[in-house]
């Protein structure tokens, strides 16, 4: 199985007050009991930044930002897609087709992705 990991569910597995935070921790403790079978995970670049951005801002811990980007550079099972010319023009191109949404462009390169 692939799954793509967005900003929202990094932070809300590392962020105790997160809403979903609950949620986050058990869906991955179901992925490491292999309650559904082998899984790659995907995310981005774009993501990688927001996620270590996102954590620092919030918990002004360098350390913690530190521990998480190491542990998802160096996870078995994540594979980081790098946002290339392609990916980033047709982002932009959503990005602006879509003005009634209030989509973050991140979020656009994650769609196309």
């Amino acid at each position: 199985m692939k799954v793509f990991i967005d900003t929202s569910a990094y932070i809300a597995y590392y962020n105790i007050r997160d809403k979903n935070h609950v949620a986050a921790r058990s869906f991955m403790k179901k992925v490491f009991e292999g309650e559904y079978g082998p899984i790659i995970f995907y995310t981005s670049d774009y993501v990688f930044d927001e996620v270590i951005t996102a954590i620092l801002r919030l918990t002004r811990n360098k350390e913690l930002a530190v521990k998480v980007g190491r542990y998802i550079l160096e996870s078995r099972v994540t594979r980081i897609i790098n946002v290339d010319e392609e990916i980033f023009s047709e982002a932009w191109k959503l990005f602006i087709k879509y003005r009634d949404k209030m989509w973050g462009f991140t979020d656009c390169t994650s769609f196309i992705i």
